[in-house]
């Protein structure tokens, strides 16, 4: 990380032509919110390449100070394998402030050749201080490697599994969700469910011992951001 600010390029972006919208993080014992994601876009992901994602993390230089002021609980902030590996992005992110920000490793961009530089990566943000959240696990790239390989702070199970779980036999759906959640949480990381939509879902994800549930079922009606 640069000692006098992040160097980059004047932007072609303004601020304007960015949005983000926060998902409540919620514990599944209590109700109550333990943080937020947030979420690059008005309702999608925006098709940004990588020099336009430098502009976003950027932005979230000045927005994130701004935000964190008028909320409690922790913000998570998205970065996948190719933000991971750009000096560029590394140093903004490296100037976020500590302490309520979880940097949240997708599965998006994968490098496997390049696993060892990413997982560096990793190492140098926890030890300057960011939690770091593993997303995406028991969806596409594995996830539970990744977890294993990196030791976050939380790990997010794709919400995916849940839905098959809904399906599936009640007694007996959860407990492949149920097996993932109790070595997730021996490895000393906490644990959140996503994509519960439904009540049905909440008590799907009681029974697995996740800690925490993120989804449609606490976002109605949530309001996107600029």
């Amino acid at each position: 990380m640069s000692q006098t600010g992040p160097m980059i390029s004047q932007p072609n972006f303004h601020v304007n032509a960015f949005h983000y919208r926060l998902e409540p993080l919620v514990s599944l014992l209590d109700a109550s919110v333990m943080g937020y994601e947030l979420l690059a876009g008005k309702q999608f992901c925006p098709a940004f390449d990588l020099r336009g994602w430098r502009f976003f993390y950027a932005y979230l230089i000045t927005e994130v100070p701004r935000l964190l002021k008028n909320m409690e609980g922790l913000l998570f902030i998205n970065l996948d394998g190719e933000h991971l590996l750009d000096v560029d992005i590394m140093d903004l992110v490296g100037h976020l402030p500590k302490g309520q920000i979880v940097l949240e490793w997708t599965e998006h961009s994968f490098h496997d050749g390049l696993l060892p530089d990413i997982l560096a990566s990793i190492a140098r943000l926890k030890k300057s201080g960011f939690m770091i959240a593993v997303d995406d696990i028991g969806s596409g790239v594995d996830g539970m490697g990744r977890a294993i390989s990196c030791k976050p702070h939380f790990a997010k199970i794709d919400g995916a599994l849940l839905h098959h779980a809904r399906k599936s036999d009640p007694k007996t759906g959860h407990l492949y969700i149920k097996g993932m959640v109790e070595s997730l949480q021996s490895s000393g990381c906490k644990v959140l469910l996503e994509m519960i939509e439904t009540h049905d879902d909440m008590k799907i994800a009681l029974e697995t011992g996740a800690d925490f549930g993120q989804g449609y079922l606490w976002t109605k009606g949530g309001a996107a951001h600029a």
